[in-house]
């Protein structure tokens, strides 16, 4: 524990320590000068020395109590009187000199996505300023107390931009819960640091929650219009992250269902899936399965989606039209409140799910779906991956158990895995992605500016590191398929046999993406119209269509070793 936390205990007992010798004190004066007194009047006297007062006609040499303690009782009071002071104008004081920092972190919200990051943060120490409303100003928050300074004003406002130093901070962090609210004042920050000139590379992240928002916006090409605007000025770059398509994506590659049933040929059985949930992590993790489920039985995995509400199946196929012919969606629509866990029994004795991901963002209803999935018999163990929000809630801080009665239970808490410096500003994840695009780069003859590919990472459009993500993800899907695991990756060898294997699950894991982005195949080639000629089964393709494929498979130990270095 730090002195800190144990500041107010120091004053309190130095306060009693100096009122019980003022009691003491009095009592010897008084006696000895022949006068009564009682306790309460030696009481009072007492409480009259903290304000400096003392009794008239006394005059040293006192008792020693006394000489202490009207010395020390004053010296409390006015150290109590200098911290309010200094707790009243700290904020003040301390916003004030906001304007002469640089390299700082400004966040514009306070709620507990950003908070457990701001936390991360300055544990890190990063000087980070949050742009927020002061609920309370006669009290400090928690991320002030951890060093944060808090400041309230319009974010829109150039002289307020520069009353915060925007132009010299490091990065900035939109994260409020209105996507469209963070898409347009990181547009309106980003023109204000332009027009400031400065020669210092600044990175605007932009939150966006909703995956299906995020398709509207790169069917209408606003990605692209974004990365040409990063262009004409390298300094400044807004970044958009999605907080569900991030944790999607761990999920993917933590808990993926071949990481509980060994998938290894066309011989093995469907993966079915069950997942619970109604919002957008349950949204963010269908199509994440849609765009990676491919795995080495080349069957379209099956998930069960229970689920209220909206009906998530039909907006999935309305933004995404052909997710249909990648995954076989199966709805049962009732509350969750009142989880049918009967049901469930049914489904699972029928047709034994794979792997069970309860995707709530609702702790006290995913830890109630878990109770009631602990009485559901079963033949086999069965995978519970359950998703938590709240990183200080019980289940996430208190609740270890990593088994209860036939379940297999792996925590997954999002805004401590999504929330971090590692994952949202070092990047961490995306390592084997940049590692794929250099390698691309510098297998190129010639680089076309033209050519929306050919540009590093950091001016890649979005749809394009996307691609290289979900190349770079699912690697680990097809070394699982050949039994390598984590540890042994340095020792890959490929037969034929296997690499046709792995070529085919590539082709289908790339026509996924391509369908998903709106592709069909033709048989001529239109990029603008979005038709392609290859989106077909691997077993039509040409030959050297097909090495395109292989091609990527023979990479692997290459792409890992550079990962390793």
């Amino acid at each position: 524990m730090k002195v800190r936390d144990l500041e107010w205990w120091i004053v309190g007992i130095v306060g009693f320590i100096a009122f019980t010798l003022s009691i003491k004190g009095f009592n010897i004066l008084f006696t000895e000068a022949g006068v009564e007194r009682n306790y309460i009047d030696l009481a009072f006297q007492a409480i009259k020395t903290f304000g400096m007062e003392f009794t008239d006609g006394f005059k040293s040499p006192l008792p020693w109590q006394l000489e202490v303690s009207r010395w020390l009782s004053p010296a409390v009071m006015l150290y109590i009187a200098g911290k309010t002071i200094l707790f009243l104008i700290r904020r003040e004081f301390k916003s004030s000199l906001i304007k002469f920092k640089k390299n700082h972190i400004i966040i514009t919200a306070l709620n507990q996505k950003s908070r457990h990051l701001i936390t991360d943060l300055l544990a890190n120490g990063e000087t980070v300023v949050v742009v927020a409303a002061i609920e309370d100003p006669r009290k400090l928050d928690i991320v002030e107390k951890e060093g944060a300074i808090i400041v309230e004003g319009d974010i829109l406002s150039d002289k307020f931009l520069k009353n915060i130093a925007a132009h010299k901070a490091k990065y900035m962090v939109f994260i409020e819960n209105d996507d469209e609210k963070n898409i347009s004042t990181a547009i309106s920050v980003y023109n204000f640091i332009v027009k400031c000139e400065k020669n210092k590379k600044q990175t605007l992240y932009t939150h966006v929650g909703d995956d299906l928002k995020l398709n509207e916006l790169k069917e209408l090409n606003f990605f692209e219009e974004l990365t040409e605007q990063n262009k004409l000025n390298l300094n400044c770059e807004i970044r958009i992250f999605s907080a569900h398509e991030r944790a999607s994506r761990i999920l993917f590659l933590k808990y993926s269902p071949d990481v509980f049933t060994k998938i290894n040929s066309p011989k093995d059985q469907q993966i079915n899936i069950a997942i619970i949930g109604s919002k957008t992590l349950a949204q963010s993790m269908i199509i994440r399965f849609a765009r990676l489920g491919h795995y080495a039985n080349l069957k379209k995995m099956k998930i069960t989606l229970f689920h209220d509400g909206k009906d998530i199946a039909s907006k999935l196929e309305r933004n995404f039209k052909n997710i249909n012919d990648l995954i076989e969606l199966e709805t049962i629509n009732e509350d969750l409140e009142l989880f049918d866990a009967d049901k469930f029994e049914t489904i699972h004795k029928n047709h034994p799910f794979t792997s069970t991901y309860i995707l709530c963002e609702d702790d006290s209803l995913s830890s109630a779906i878990l109770n009631k999935l602990t009485k559901v018999e079963t033949e086999k163990e069965l995978d519970v991956i359950l998703t938590l929000i709240n990183p200080d809630g019980i289940l996430s801080k208190r609740y270890i158990a990593s088994k209860i009665d036939s379940i297999n239970l792996h925590k997954f808490n999002i805004i401590e895995e999504s929330f971090t410096q590692d994952a949202l500003i070092s990047e961490k994840l995306d390592e084997l992605a940049k590692i794929i695009h250099n390698d691309y780069l510098s297998g190129l003859k010639t680089l076309n500016p033209d050519k929306s590919s050919h540009k590093p990472w950091k001016l890649l459009a979005l749809d394009f590191k996307n691609q290289n993500r979900e190349q770079a993800d699912h690697i680990f899907v097809k070394l699982r398929a050949l039994g390598y695991g984590a540890e042994n990756y340095s020792e890959i060898i490929f037969t034929d046999e296997q690499v046709e294997l792995l070529s085919e699950m590539e082709h289908n894991r790339w026509w996924a993406n391509m369908a998903l982005s709106g592709w069909k195949n033709g048989a001529k080639r239109d990029d603008k119209k979005k038709i392609h000629t290859d989106l077909i089964p691997y077993e039509q393709l040409p030959e050297e269509t097909k090495q395109y494929d292989r091609d990527a498979v023979l990479n692997i130990p290459k792409l890992l070793e550079k990962m390793e270095r």
